[in-house]
């Protein structure tokens, strides 16, 4: 018994040290934060960024389908605020990645997006929900595509 109990404790420390080891969570990987920074009637303007763990990167809102998951901004549909245009992105990288059999549109290291959003009546709040889905890798692998709540805050203190 008491040999029995000795590995199972030695099985139990391997397998927790492994997962410990290659466990990532797309949360750890990247890190998002929104402000609201403009309001007019009608109108407000919100920046996004993301800070990406060095040797990862996000796919891009550009990256085509048949392959890794592009990057989606949206706005809750529970909110009374709609994107008003399309998300114009900058600094993307564009590499033909063998495991995709593919070019691949990325993001390194950080990304910004300017969001320009539509309000359907409703006063402007202090902060605006965001939900952003995206896809991080690394040269060893992807984690799985994954959907953060991001809220944006006015800049108005």
């Amino acid at each position: 018994m008491k040999h029995l109990l000795r590995g199972y404790r030695i099985l139990f420390l391997l397998l927790g040290s492994c997962s410990a080891l290659h466990a990532q969570r797309p949360s750890d990987v990247v890190k998002w934060d929104a402000e609201i920074i403009g309001t007019k009637p009608g109108m407000q303007s919100a920046k996004l960024t993301a800070t990406i763990s060095d040797g990862w990167h996000v796919y891009a809102l550009s990256q085509p389908s048949g392959g890794p998951t592009p990057l989606k901004i949206s706005i809750p549909t529970a909110s009374s605020i709609t994107l008003s245009s399309p998300i114009p992105e900058t600094k993307v990288v564009h590499h033909f990645d063998p495991n995709f059999n593919m070019e691949t549109i990325y993001y390194l290291k950080a990304a910004s997006f300017d969001l320009l959003l539509k309000r359907g009546g409703a006063a402007p709040g202090d902060t605006l929900p965001i939900d952003v889905r995206f896809q991080a890798c690394n040269d060893r692998l992807c984690l799985p595509p994954y959907t953060t709540h991001v809220s944006a805050k006015s800049k108005r203190r």
